[in-house]
């Protein structure tokens, strides 16, 4: 089966944020005005100064899978594919692909004409380098493989100049898509794919296609972008060909939200990443652009860990479930009004999605009924439950990845309390994170993943996964086996709905709500675009000066 997909699908832009996203383009003095009329033609030159909540010392690709870095990493380095404002799936540094019946042979064509900063050439030969090292890393440089990319990848190899093969020792349904699913996914120079983890990791030696490169960068501190003069091949989600209007972005890291957001309003800045929730009616209403779009993705939730203390009782992880007042916690914590509960484990931009909201529904009465057919009869000095002398207690460490977790989670705290179980939220910086949370007796874990497919359920909870449940059930594997290996549409989507009830009845994840990337921007910041990955663009970006 061959697909050959259109290239250049829109040229005009009005609105490029996924539907369902919040753009307001005010000017200084107030009153928001339309996006594509609030200034003149685009112009070309200038620079800006983006913060950012994070930036990293290490920029090995397989390292910068953070909704920080990858902000930055999306200007520098393109994928194959990937996913345009209205869910699209598009081809970029590819042309088409063809797959055969078993969904274990790809063939993927490569646009020609174009090169990496370095000079190099783009063609199947470099293509298959980078998949080779993603798909299977190379412990003797002591690079690990790529987590969008199955361990059933069995390697890639140029087949022409333009085309290349992919193989997998067993099938899986939209392989293909895994391709354009996150800045992990890009494609490098061959000589940063031949380079030393060192050398990988130094930002000034990664050399891709992108509209910029690095000018300098100073670890955990900041990153300088300028645009690169011979770029001629923009995605066709762009409003205009060749290089980027911007002459320079410097990226700045700066911890402190308030800071950053005080930063913009003072005019010292451009552009900020991670509005607090808080302070959104705060930017809308000093006239500045709030951009908060929705985008293929999970919902924030917590997966329980069935092999933690008290939880491998249904009937407590379904008290907590019916615990949550998710009603408060938005109105409380996201007072925009921008944000939304969820529904399911995933978002309704991924195909497939349904409302169980009935199944986990903030139920109090119930909590406490289940917690006492479960034995929790007792009560200490504190209130907490207890049953045969143990107190009901669970932990978790905030995400390092998401600036409203905390909040969130403390007000959890206090509702759990009401039925009396204890949660303590424990501290952990950036570099311990992954480490320290991930282990089999952390009983809570957070989740605010991507998902372009819902095929991402069996990358995070398959037994020969990820496996974040920690004990998972046969059944949930068998049901998560027929969601990978369906060979359509519309066989994913039935197969991913069956993954769906079983979660949730089973209480392994209690969604809470709905994830989204925001941003607070200067109105004279034209252009500005996200895509269906929630990765901003500043491509098309200019100035109205």
């Amino acid at each position: 089966m061959t697909f050959e997909l259109g290239r250049r699908k829109f040229f005009g832009v009005s609105a490029v944020l996924l539907g369902g996203a919040v753009l307001a383009a005010c000017t200084r003095g107030g009153g928001v005005q339309d996006r594509a009329a609030a200034g003149g033609a685009p112009s070309s030159g200038g620079s800006i100064t983006y913060l950012n909540e994070k930036l990293i010392d290490v920029y090995q690709q397989q390292s910068t899978g953070s909704w920080h870095v990858g902000q930055v990493w999306n200007q520098i380095v393109e994928r194959l594919f990937f996913y345009d404002a209205d869910g699209n799936f598009v081809p970029h540094l590819a042309t088409g692909f063809t797959q055969n019946e078993d969904r274990t042979v790809y063939t993927i064509t490569i646009r020609e004409g174009v090169t990496f900063s370095n000079g190099e050439r783009l063609d199947a030969a470099a293509v298959a380098a980078n998949l080779n090292l993603l798909g299977k890393g190379d412990q003797a440089r002591g690079i690990v493989r790529s987590q969008y990319f199955p361990p059933i990848f069995d390697g890639a190899v140029a087949v022409s100049d333009y085309v290349v093969e992919v193989k997998l020792t067993e099938p899986i349904g939209d392989f293909i898509y895994r391709l354009g699913a996150w800045t992990t996914v890009g494609i490098l120079a061959p000589a940063t794919v031949n380079a030393s983890l060192a050398d990988q990791s130094d930002l000034s030696k990664v050399y891709g296609t992108g509209p910029f490169v690095v000018e300098s960068w100073q670890p955990n501190k900041e990153v300088v972008l300028v645009r690169r003069e011979d770029y001629a091949w923009p995605r066709a989600d762009r409003t205009h060909e060749g290089a980027a209007y911007l002459e320079r972005v410097t990226v700045q890291q700066i911890a402190e939200p308030s800071l950053r957001v005080g930063a913009l309003e003072a005019d010292q800045v451009q552009i900020i990443h991670y509005v607090q929730p808080t302070e959104e009616a705060r930017i809308e209403e000093s006239g500045l652009q709030l951009i908060a779009p929705s985008f293929f993705g999970s919902v924030w939730g917590l997966q329980l860990r069935l092999t933690a203390p008290h939880l491998d009782d249904l009937r407590v992880r379904q008290a907590l479930t019916h615990g949550i007042d998710r009603k408060e916690i938005l109105q409380t914590n996201f007072p925009s009004g921008h944000w939304t509960e969820a529904k399911s484990i995933f978002n309704d931009v991924v195909p497939g999605t349904i409302d169980l909201r009935d199944r986990f529904a903030y139920d109090q009465d119930r909590a406490n009924r289940l917690l006492d057919e479960a034995g929790w009869t007792g009560r200490d000095s504190e209130g907490y439950r207890t049953k045969d002398g143990t107190q009901l207690n669970l932990f978790i460490y905030p995400s390092v990845f998401i600036t409203s977790s905390a909040a969130d989670l403390q007000l959890i705290a206090q509702q759990w309390r009401k039925i009396g179980v204890k949660l303590d939220i424990k501290g952990v910086d950036f570099a311990n994170y992954n480490t320290v949370a991930t282990k089999p007796d952390v009983p809570l874990y957070e989740n605010h993943w991507l998902a372009g497919s819902p095929t991402e359920a069996w990358r995070w909870w398959h037994s020969s996964q990820a496996n974040q449940f920690k004990a998972p059930s046969r059944e949930l594997d068998d049901l998560l086996t027929a969601l990978v290996q369906a060979p359509e549409t519309d066989a994913r989507v039935e197969a991913s709905k069956k993954v769906q009830e079983y979660v949730i009845d089973n209480a392994y994840y209690i969604p809470i709500h709905e994830f989204r990337q925001t941003w607070g921007a200067d109105p004279r910041l034209q252009g500005l675009a996200v895509d269906g990955l929630g990765l901003i663009s500043f491509y098309d970006a200019w100035l109205d000066v």
